[in-house]
């Protein structure tokens, strides 16, 4: 990668994705990052995640709301506790997109009503599925396959 190419990549938008299934996460990174202009950090560990969404500045989150040890649910509201007491403006606490299993789908209608849920994808997923919710809660622009935004 070039110099102008690591500081293009850099410069754009930061989505936060964490679920228990790694092709799920893989499916993810790579719809997103092949038609959103944005790059995509996924962890099947929620640990993980939120110590990444405390480096990093995210424009979105997208969280499986079966993770283990901390509920994709659970995970984003300690998110939102520590995001908004914390004093560097650079941490704003971002949207959130949960993917659920078809089991979900009651929850998902209570999910909704909160504000900062900008989604709920059940499963399956497909790529059309992710984009347009995806572009729906953002102003990502959509890029063709061959790379030019729309």
């Amino acid at each position: 990668m070039t110099t102008s190419e690591e500081n293009s990549a850099q410069e754009l938008p930061r989505v936060l994705a964490a679920h228990e299934d790694v092709g799920t996460l893989r499916l993810l990174r790579e719809t997103l990052e092949t038609f959103i202009p944005c790059r995509v950090d996924t962890t099947p560990n929620a640990e993980y995640a939120f110590e990444l969404a405390l480096q990093r500045q995210y424009k979105l989150f997208i969280f499986g709301l079966g993770l283990p040890v901390i509920k994709g649910e659970l995970l984003y509201g300690l998110l939102v506790k520590v995001l908004t007491v914390s004093e560097n403006e650079r941490n704003k606490c971002p949207g959130v997109i949960y993917i659920g299993d078809p089991e979900h789908s009651g929850q998902a209608e209570n999910l909704q009503r909160e504000a900062r849920v900008k989604g709920v994808l059940v499963k399956p997923l497909t790529v059309e599925r992710i984009v347009s919710t995806v572009k729906k809660v953002t102003a990502f622009k959509r890029l063709h396959p061959g790379g030019e935004s729309s």
